[in-house]
Formats: structure tokens, C-alpha cells, sequence
């Protein structure tokens, strides 16, 4: 229905309810009033006949000479005319006169006859004005006019007695006759009435309608003058004010909407209750690839990847039937380049006006990012970067996985033996190549259920499950040493490592994770101790070494300054002249309750726990100090030999060290021999070279130590400013084999192209002296010449200027 009929017959409505309340008032107005009319007539009447009766009617009532029927019929002849005259006077009324002396009507109209002159009934509601003296007004039956009537009874008094009483009386059917004449006249004004106000109405509602369509256009309209107001009415001027301030909130509130859903990396969206759009934001295009046109209709669960499309639409059925909101829904969907990308969703219900649920709203974001770095962090956290492997802190959520499995499996914590020396005298890359080579090996040879980790360095540890017996892991173990023991190829050098492991096994060697991983890094170190390249399950009794160790550690600190260490040499024989030209300081610990204790064994600890500068600074030092001694004892015609370690070589003022120890010595460079491994030569190639020049321009006698042990090349063996090379032991002392023999050889050769001189350590036999001097090596040191000997020893000898016989 239109505005303009709705009001139109509101107005109606509004107009009849109006006239029909006013009709039943004016009924019931009119009815009293008629009621009233005639009570004040029949009054009148009453009061009329009552002032006719002065005189007359009190001489007859007390003229006791006639009886009572005669003073009846006299009253009646006097009286009937007049109540004639009234009746006639006053059309449809009935009136008449009471005796109560006498006991009887004496006469009334209209209708007379002689049988109504009779005394009224005892139930006649006349009878109350003899009590109360007052006129009455009633409505009851008369029995005169022998019908309901409305009556006014007037009481004759005289001398303050009530003689009787006069009426006057209006049938009921005449009254409803004057009633209808005042109803029908009433009519005719609200007739007129409502023609007025229908026809009013329709002006007003016309002229309501009109501004309203003035004040629809107005609506539409953002700016109006205020002039442009001024013709409309102030609720509507009112309602103008309120729309254009809650259009402008609104239109304030959508712009703020839009620059948030612009600002944000979101798109936003509304779905029905099937899951197809019915909303989408401009946002979508850059996220999904699709625009908002070419997604509205259909499904929001499209594109998505198994099993996502089936766990997110069980997940939104769900929320539909609980109306519950939804945040942080993650899951896997292809845009429309074809790629994966990860999205995060936030959804709240949407209720129409009754209620009840109609669809969801929400936004969802681009997430792949932070998916990627999530997936990068968790790299970071539990993976090996180097080797990709899962890290020490993955290893011990495994183990505990183990444990909690209640069943044997075993721990091998796995040492890389060459792995320092490779990583020192190529250079890190070459370490970390190596690292990745021997990770990949290793996993190959794992079976089900098996797992790899890098632990930290150059330490693994591997996980071995479905076992009965520790027997049967042999076969496994042995494929894990032969993988380490394979060459790797690095910068066209074929390198040879071998590991050591340690083994515990759960639950006999522990049942926590840092126990086991202790006991099997404890095995691992006696594997070492023994010679690396083993294999050494857990024993009681390691714990005891271990900490045999630790306590050997602090004692090492303690005897490097009180005085427990000393110094051995061991001379050097000129192969050709028997003649001994210069001698290996070595160092030796005699400790103050344990007694003499190998280098070997407090050496390794050194390296271990930090203190081998300290040590080799000593060593320099006090050979120096020695050398001197012997130098202003005349002994002057050779070197003194000293090791070298990594660490201190790889400080950046060693050359200034050395210097120094020379200086505060005072002692010439030319006394003085530095032995590097072959391993520290060929670390950092450059800094190697410039330091080694540095020292050789100070005259200082530079050789390479254990040499054939480590990889240098002849191309780099040939830059190095040094003067010698000493042949590693393990060589010599196997020299007497083919293949030993043609290294030696190998080595002598390339030594003599490079006009350098050659050492062969370790000559315990005169059998290997022989082959030496065949391959015109030129010097020998070892057991079968001398032992390490006290410097006071050495002196000695060195005093009888003696020659060895070597021919």
C-alpha cells in the first residue's frame, strides 16, 4: 500500500473513531438531556396543579357533612377540568391529584375514567414523599396511564403536613419519540461533520503527500540551503536534520570501513549459509587472483587443497549449527595462477531482523609468508643448517619419543677422527663440504625407524631401533665405519677420515636422555683413547676415566705454574756425517703424586680444555732459555726444534710472540727451529704464507711436521717459504712395505726438487736408517740414534762432540 493510502485512510480511521465516540457521547448526551427535559416539564405540571388547589381543595377534603365518595366525586368535578386543560396544553403528558385522607386518585388524564379514582398501590413509589416531604423523581409503572413512565411527584403541604400529592408523567414510548427527534437533528450535524472532515482530510493528506515528495527530493539532495527548508514543517525539518546527520555517520562510517579493508592485507567477505559468496571485497584480486565478480555465487571451499576443503566446510557446517564465531582458520588454497597459498580466516555470524542466522561474515588474509618463515624458524630451530639435519634440540624430543615407547633402542654418538685437521689446513668450507658429504652417506645407511642427527662440531649422534640383542647391531654399525671410512673428494683432494663412536643402550646404560647421550659421548672418547677408529659400548667404568680427565685438566692448569713441567730433547743425526745438528724439544709432566705422565695423554686434554698456548708458549720459552744457556756454554753448532699447535700459529701476533720469547732470551734466530703439521701449512693459504715469510726473514728455520699425513698439493707444498720437511713416522716405521717405501721415496724426491731438506722421524731400526740413506734422506731422528734425553743429558753429549757411526 502506498504512503499516500496509507495516510489517506489512517486519516479516515482517525476521523470515524472521532465521530463514533462522539455519537455515543451525544446519544448518551441527548438521552439525559430528553430525560432531563422531562423531568423539568412533569415538574412544571406538578407544581401547576398544586397552585390550582389553593382554597377549594382544603374545604373540601375537611367538610365532614358528605362522605367520602361524595368528597371524590366532588373533588373530581372540580379538578378534571383543569387536569383536561393541562393535558391538552401539554401534548402526550399525564397528571392528576392525590387525597391521602381520602385515599384515592380524585382525578388525572389523560384516559379518565371513574375507575382509576381509587387509592394508589402500597408498593407505589408515590408513597415515599409523605416521608420525606421533597418532590421525586422516578422512572416506574403508572397505573393510571397502565405503562412505564418517567414522573415527577410533588407533595401538597399545608401547615408542614403532606396532604397529598400531584404528577405529572411522560410515557417511556414518548419519551424515545422526542429522543429520536433530537438523535435525527444530531445526525444531520455529524453527517455534515464527517463530510467536512473527509474532505479536509483528503486536502491535508494531499498536501501531506506533496512534501513529502518535496521532502523525498529533498533527502536525495547532500546540500540544501536553509531557505529551501523553510516551507516544510518543523518535524519534518526535524526528521531532515536527523536523516542528513545519520547519513553523514554513516557515509563517515563506510569510508573509515573502506580505508581499513583497504588498508589491511585482507579481503572481506560475506557467505551465505551454503558457503558461496555474496560479498567480496576489491582486496580479493591481489590475494586470490580473482576478481570479486568472478567468485560472488560461488563456493568459498573452490580451489582449496585436500584435505583442507573437507575440514574447513565440516568446520563451517559446525559453526552454523552452534552460530558460533570462528578466528585463525588456517588452511591451503590455489590461486588463480595455480600456486599454493596459505590463508588465515576470521568469521562472524550474520542475523537478519528475526534472528535467525542468514550467512557468515569476515576477512581473510595472506598468510604464505608467514607460513614460510614459521617454516623457516622451525628449520632454524630443530634442523642443522649445514647439514640439514635435525639438531641437538630435535634429538632430545626423539629420544624422549623413545623412551616414552618403553623399548630398547641404542645411541651411538659418532666423532669425525680427521675432521679438525681437514677443517684447519683447507679451510671451513672444505670442513662443512665434508660435514654434508658424511651426513648424506650416513643416512643412507639407516633402515626403518632410524634417525640421524648432527649433535654440534663435527658429531653425530644415530638412533637404532628394532633390535633384540646389541649383536645384532653389528652388521649396522659396521656399514656406519665403512661409509666414514671412504674418500671424499674436495677441491680435487681425496680426503680419508674414519669416525669413533661410543654406544649406550636403553635402558641398561639409562633411562633419560642426558644420561644416555653421556655415557655414549664417554664411549665415544674411549674410542679415541684407543686409537680412533673404533667402536666402544658403554662401560661402568668410564665415568671414572672421564673424570680421571677432568681432574688431570685442573691439575695441567696448576702445573703450569709450579714448575712440573720439563723439557726432553731428542738429537737429530746428519745421516751422512754421523753428526748430531740439532734436537726436538719435547715436553714431559712429572706430577707431584701421579708421577710421570705421558704427553699423549695430558696433551689431548690441552687441546680439550683450552690451555695449549699457555703450554706451547712454555715450551718456546724455556727452549730458548736452554739454547742460550748452551749457546755461552759453547755449544753452538745447532738447532733447537719446537713444535707448533694450531692455536697458537692461528693468533694474529704470533710472529710478534716469537720475537718477543727471542728477545727476552737473548737469543740469535738462527738457533731456533718452529715445526708446523702439515694441517696448520695449509689452513688460510695466504696468512699461512705471510707469517711463515715473516718468520723466515727473521732467520727463524721453518719445517713441516708429520708430513704426508695431511693434503697439500705440490703447486701449494712449492709457495711455502720454509726449509724442510719431516717425514711422518707412520711411514718410516712401515717403510721396509712397497707401498710405504714408494711415499718415502715420493716425498724425498719432491723434497730435493724443491731444494728442501728432509727429516725421517721414528728410525728404531738400522734396517730403516739403511733405505733412508739410500734415498739420500738427510737427517734421522729416533730411538735407534737416541732416546728424548734431560737437557743435562743432552749436554753432556753435546760436550763430547760425539759422531755416530751411520755407514
Amino acid at each position: 500500500m502506498s504512503v499516500k493510502k496509507k495516510i489517506y485512510w489512517l486519516t479516515i480511521l482517525l476521523v470515524s473513531l472521532t465521530i463514533i465516540i462522539t455519537f455515543i457521547f451525544n446519544i448518551y448526551y441527548t438521552w439525559q438531556k430528553t430525560l432531563d427535559d422531562r423531568y423539568k416539564e412533569t415538574t412544571a405540571v406538578a407544581n401547576l396543579l398544586d397552585q390550582s388547589l389553593q382554597g377549594s381543595f382544603d374545604d373540601y377534603i375537611l367538610d365532614s357533612s358528605i362522605s367520602k365518595e361524595e368528597k371524590i366525586s366532588q373533588l373530581n368535578t372540580k379538578l378534571q377540568p383543569f387536569v383536561d386543560d393541562i393535558i391538552i396544553s401539554f401534548e402526550n403528558f399525564g397528571t392528576g391529584y392525590y387525597v391521602k385522607n381520602l385515599q384515592s386518585i380524585v382525578a388525572f388524564g389523560p384516559n379518565f375514567s371513574q375507575d382509576g379514582l381509587i387509592d394508589i398501590k402500597l408498593s407505589s413509589d408515590a408513597r415515599i414523599v409523605y416521608e420525606t416531604k421533597k418532590p421525586l423523581k422516578f422512572y416506574n409503572y403508572s397505573q393510571t396511564r397502565d405503562g412505564y413512565v418517567v414522573a415527577t411527584i410533588l407533595p401538597i403541604i399545608r401547615d408542614g403536613e403532606v396532604i397529598g400529592h400531584t404528577w405529572s408523567n411522560v410515557l417511556l414510548d414518548d419519551l424515545f419519540t422526542y429522543f429520536q427527534k433530537d438523535i435525527l437533528a444530531m445526525f444531520g450535524i455529524l453527517f455534515l461533520m464527517l463530510l467536512i472532515a473527509l474532505v479536509g482530510s483528503s486536502m491535508i493528506t494531499n498536501q501531506y503527500i506533496k512534501q513529502l515528495k518535496d521532502f523525498r527530493g529533498l533527502l536525495r539532495q547532500s546540500k540544501v540551503s536553509k531557505k529551501s527548508l523553510r516551507k516544510f514543517p518543523q518535524e519534518l525539518i526535524e526528521i531532515y536534520t536527523e536523516v542528513t546527520t545519520s547519513r553523514e555517520m554513516i557515509m563517515e562510517s563506510e569510508k573509515r570501513f573502506r580505508d581499513v579493508v583497504t588498508a589491511f592485507d585482507e579481503f572481506v567477505w560475506e557467505t551465505d549459509l551454503d558457503g558461496n559468496y555474496t560479498y567480496l571485497s576489491d582486496r580479493v584480486k591481489s590475494i586470490l587472483g580473482y576478481s570479486a565478480k568472478e567468485l560472488i555465487g560461488k563456493s568459498t571451499f573452490a580451489h582449496m587443497e585436500a584435505p583442507n576443503n573437507e575440514i574447513i566446510a565440516h568446520y563451517y557446517k559446525e559453526a552454523i549449527e552452534k552460530k558460533i564465531t570462528f578466528r585463525n582458520i588456517h588452511f591451503a588454497k590455489k590461486n588463480a595462477m595455480g600456486d599454493i597459498i596459505y590463508l588465515s580466516c576470521n568469521g562472524v555470524p550474520i542475523f537478519n531482523e528475526d534472528n535467525h542466522l542468514i550467512g557468515y561474515r569476515g576477512a581473510t588474509r595472506d598468510v604464505s609468508l608467514e607460513k614460510k618463515h614459521e617454516k623457516e624458524i622451525h628449520l632454524l630451530a630443530y634442523y642443522d643448517q649445514i647439514t640439514m639435519l635435525p639438531n641437538r634440540t630435535m634429538l632430545m624430543k626423539q629420544i624422549q619419543l623413545l623412551i616414552d615407547k618403553n623399548k630398547p633402542f641404542a645411541l651411538l654418538f659418532l666423532d669425525l677422527d680427521q675432521f679438525k685437521s681437514i677443517n684447519d689446513s683447507i679451510n671451513h668450507t672444505a670442513g662443512d663440504t665434508l660435514l654434508k658429504i658424511t651426513a648424506s652417506r650416513l643416512k643412507e645407511q639407516l633402515v626403518e625407524n632410524d634417525q640421524i642427527f648432527r649433535f654440534g662440531g663435527d658429531e653425530f649422534i644415530i638412533t637404532l631401533t628394532n633390535f633384540k640383542t646389541t649383536e645384532e647391531l653389528t652388521p649396522r654399525i659396521q656399514s656406519i665405519i665403512d661409509t666414514l671410512g671412504m674418500p671424499v673428494k674436495i677441491k680435487n683432494i681425496h680426503l680419508f677420515n674414519t669416525g669413533s663412536i661410543g654406544i649406550s643402550v636403553y635402558p641398561q646404560h639409562g633411562t633419560t636422555a642426558e644420561v644416555l647421550i653421556k655415557n655414549a659421548d664417554m664411549a665415544m672418547f674411549k674410542s679415541k683413547a684407543n686409537g680412533r677408529n673404533q667402536v666402544t659400548f658403554y662401560s661402568i667404568g668410564f665415568e671414572n676415566e672421564i673424570t680421571e680427565s677432568f681432574a688431570l685438566a685442573n691439575d695441567l692448569k696448576e702445573a703450569l705454574g709450579t714448575n712440573q713441567f720439563v723439557l726432553n730433547y731428542q738429537p737429530q743425526i746428519d745421516l751422512t756425517t754421523g753428526e748430531i745438528i740439532g734436537a726436538e724439544a719435547l715436553i714431559r709432566w712429572y706430577h707431584p703424586s701421579k708421577g710421570f705422565i705421558s704427553p699423549e695423554k695430558f696433551i689431548r686434554i690441552a687441546e680439550e680444555h683450552g690451555h695449549i698456548i699457555e703450554l706451547g708458549n712454555w715450551i718456546l720459552n724455556q727452549a730458548c732459555a736452554d739454547r742460550k744457556k748452551w749457546l755461552n756454554a759453547g755449544l753452538d753448532k745447532f738447532r733447537v726444534a719446537v713444535n707448533i699447535s694450531i692455536k697458537q700459529f692461528e693468533q694474529p701476533n704470533f710472529v710478534e710472540q716469537v720475537l718477543a720469547i727471542l728477545r727476552q732470551s737473548e737469543l740469535s734466530s738462527q738457533y731456533v727451529e718452529l715445526e708446523i703439521t702439515e694441517g696448520v701449512a695449509m689452513a688460510e693459504p695466504e696468512i699461512v704464507i705471510e707469517k711463515l715469510q715473516q718468520l723466515k726473514d727473521h732467520n727463524l728455520y721453518i719445517s713441516i711436521d708429520d708430513f704426508g699425513m695431511g693434503y697439500s698439493s705440490l703447486n701449494y707444498l712449492k709457495r711455502l717459504p720454509i726449509h724442510q720437511l719431516k717425514i711422518d713416522r707412520s711411514f718410516v716405521m712401515d717403510i721396509e712395505q712397497k707401498n710405504d717405501f714408494a711415499i718415502v721415496q715420493s716425498i724425498i724426491t719432491m723434497a730435493h726438487s724443491l731444494d728442501l731438506n728432509v727429516v725421517a722421524e721414528g728410525v728404531e731400526t738400522e734396517q730403516q736408517a739403511t733405505i733412508l740413506r739410500s734415498l739420500e734422506c738427510g737427517i734421522a731422528q729416533g730411538y735407534h740414534y737416541f732416546k728424548p734425553m734431560p737437557e743435562v743429558d743432552l749436554v753432556e753429549i753435546l760436550h763430547q762432540n760425539k759422531v755416530l757411526h751411520v755407514n
